[in-house]
């Protein structure tokens, strides 16, 4: 289960299953042609691993003022707790730089 807390692109926050998961990134093939991710800090503990993360991608078509090949920027906190060596649940806090 992903739980999305609220930000400029899902004002009520969100939670999605797995299959949700996969059809948000289906969806997102169509925007964004490249995508890479900066891991700023990490922690652990226990079954719990908090992430900083910057997230830059290029854009297929234009969002707000950024242009078609443009970059979208966001920095990220990103909490996932794993069971059996998997990922059970993840809670995202993403603030994207204006557009």
């Amino acid at each position: 289960m992903q739980r999305e807390y609220p930000n400029q692109f899902v004002r009520q926050g969100a939670e999605r299953n797995l299959q949700q998961l996969r059809e948000a990134a289906e969806r997102g093939r169509h925007v964004i042609t490249s995508q890479r991710y900066e891991v700023r800090n990490a922690l652990a503990n226990g079954d719990w691993v908090a992430l900083e993360v910057t997230w830059i991608a290029v854009v297929a078509v234009p969002v707000g003022a950024i242009p078609a090949g443009g970059e979208m920027r966001a920095n990220f906190g990103v909490f996932l707790k794993f069971r059996d060596g998997k990922i059970a649940r993840q809670h995202n806090y993403d603030c994207f730089d204006p557009f």
